[in-house]
């Protein structure tokens, strides 16, 4: 019976772990499935990132082999040498003098002309007549002047409105302005002058060969109104506002005749001081046209000048702002100021260092105010001006203005021919641009001019008047001086002419020097490759000959072995 029992409990256990079995063993082949994957996909990721990182360096050894190769070594030294080449033909200063022809708004040539820096100052000096009374009542022979200056003002350029045309030009407005500069001036602008009356004595200049009623007509309206041929006024005045009561009553009589009745120096040269000027620009022109005035208020030849009678014309001109590229010592500059209402040339004088850039010094011609007798003389009058002198009323209403150098530093006349009191100068008087040549930029400019009151014949008017006839009276002169160039320009400059053309010549020897080595060093290294290779053929071809040949006789002898055994 306990055996009995004992056979059917053990039963009742096979057949639980029967029952349990199956369940245990699909959890068990789940578990060994899900770790198989897990092993298979860990293989797998394995694999992929072993092709990759194999991928990478494969790239990494191909692109080095393309880049740090003997191919590619090869191409780099071929590359540089033609670099170098053009380099040398076509220098990077050639490039940026190329690119400056362009002006393109945001680079530097053409944001430093577009705002010019303020370095440019005007020194207006004027004369007092010290005896205007003496010679009015014949006790002196002749008027006397006296210097009184400078008065320092700051002559400011604006540049707006600019147009770039189809045809390779650039229209632009450009104005000036003169800002008086407290804190350069020791002069008192109050104080006062004896000046001849500009009014006065320049209307009746200017009717000296009208009828004698209307001579006499004048004569009496002056005198009504008080008006003296020799006036007291403040430096201000005479600069700035030059008033009489007779030019008043004339505009209103005759505006045609007299336009203002202001009389002030400087408020007429700066009344109108509004251009249109129009310049050549562009590859289409070149280093020799870059920047020639092309037209001034829209004509190619002087303002108010008539192109039949007059052969000057204002294009290749300049306003002294920018000149031309690549200059020569051959190359005449010319410079067009309205003040002066004539184009100036300046020659080449002397090649000097100016702040560690070598620059040329273009001195204006002393003989710019001469008479011209080869051709026709547009600054002249009738009757005729003597050397020295040039006609500028087309640029003041026809008022009777001639230009001259300073206290006539210049001419055919002796210095006291027209009044005593001058000290001409050629130092302090003379006119000159000095220009970095490869660029045009000037680093230093004076320009010198002086006005001076035309009469003419007066008589027909009183005795009083008739004193004054056929004389030249000095009323001003002015000193236009570009002093210097701020740093970040001169900066520029030194860097493009000085340290460039050296470091141009640095820079391309060390990538020939470069190309040589690299090239050289492959084809050394190509050759000792081949050498090693033909050694190697060679020796192999060699060693393949001999077992050939032993395997040969072996063969033979195993042939004769064998006939022999038979």
């Amino acid at each position: 019976m306990s055996a009995e029992k004992f056979i059917p409990s053990n039963s009742s256990k096979t057949s639980l772990n029967t029952e349990d079995g199956p369940e245990a063993e699909s959890d068990t082949n789940i578990a060994d499935s899900i770790e198989k994957r897990m092993i298979d996909e860990d293989n797998t990721t394995d694999n992929v990132n072993v092709k990759i990182i194999k991928r990478q360096a494969s790239e990494e050894k191909r692109s080095k082999r393309v880049c740090c190769g003997t191919i590619g070594q090869c191409v780099w030294g071929v590359v540089l040498v033609i670099l170098s080449v053009t380099a040398f033909v076509f220098t990077p200063l050639d490039f940026l003098l190329w690119e400056k022809l362009n002006m393109r708004p945001g680079l530097p040539p053409y944001e430093w002309w577009a705002d010019p820096p303020d370095e440019v100052k005007l020194r207006a000096y004027v004369f007092n007549v010290t005896n205007h009374e003496r010679f009015l009542n014949g006790l002196d022979a002749k008027l006397n002047v006296e210097e009184i200056g400078p008065i320092v003002y700051l002559e400011k350029l604006q540049h707006s409105n600019v147009k770039f045309n189809e045809n390779g030009t650039m229209t632009y407005t450009a104005k000036r302005s003169a800002i008086f500069l407290p804190e350069f001036n020791n002069i008192d602008m109050n104080a006062t002058l004896i000046v001849p009356n500009m009014g006065v004595l320049g209307i009746a200049s200017y009717l000296h060969n009208a009828y004698s009623i209307i001579k006499t007509g004048f004569r009496i309206l002056a005198d009504s109104k008080g008006s003296q041929l020799f006036v007291k006024k403040t430096i201000y005045e005479y600069l700035w506002d030059f008033r009489e009561p007779v030019l008043d009553v004339s505009r209103t009589l005759a505006p045609g005749l007299v336009p203002v009745n202001n009389m002030g120096i400087l408020a007429r040269i700066y009344a109108d001081f509004t251009d249109e000027v129009t310049v050549k620009y562009g590859q289409r022109w070149g280093h020799k046209e870059f920047f020639e005035i092309d037209r001034f208020r829209g004509n190619p030849q002087l303002p108010e000048y008539n192109p039949d009678t007059c052969p000057d014309r204002i294009f290749g001109s300049t306003e002294g702002v920018m000149y031309r590229q690549r200059l020569t010592k051959q190359d005449v500059l010319l410079y067009w100021r309205k003040t002066v209402c004539k184009l100036m040339p300046l020659y080449y004088d002397s090649a000097f260092t100016m702040n560690g850039v070598h620059v040329y010094r273009y001195n204006l011609s002393e003989s710019v105010y001469d008479r011209i007798y080869n051709r026709t003389d547009c600054y002249d009058t009738v009757p005729s001006l003597p050397a020295g002198l040039s006609d500028a009323s087309k640029c003041y209403y026809n008022f009777p203005m001639v230009v001259s150098y300073p206290h006539f530093y210049t001419g055919g006349l002796p210095k006291d021919h027209f009044v005593t009191g001058l000290k001409p100068d050629r130092t302090k008087h003379n006119s000159y641009v000095i220009v970095e040549p490869m660029t045009g930029t000037p680093f230093e400019s004076v320009a010198r001019m002086q006005s001076n009151l035309r009469i003419y014949d007066l008589s027909g008017y009183s005795q009083k008047y008739d004193k004054l006839s056929n004389l030249v009276l000095p009323l001003f002169w002015g000193e236009y001086k570009q002093e210097g160039l701020p740093k970040k320009i001169r900066y520029t400059i030194y860097f493009m002419t000085v340290i460039l053309p050296p470091l141009t010549i640095l820079i391309l020897l060390i990538f020939l020097l470069t190309a040589f080595y690299l090239i050289t060093k492959n084809i050394n290294n190509s050759k000792l490759k081949n050498d090693k290779l033909k050694s190697l053929l060679h020796f192999k071809s060699k060693t393949a000959g001999n077992t050939l040949a032993k395997n040969t006789i072996f063969s033979y002898e195993k042939e004769v072995f064998i006939k022999r055994s038979s």
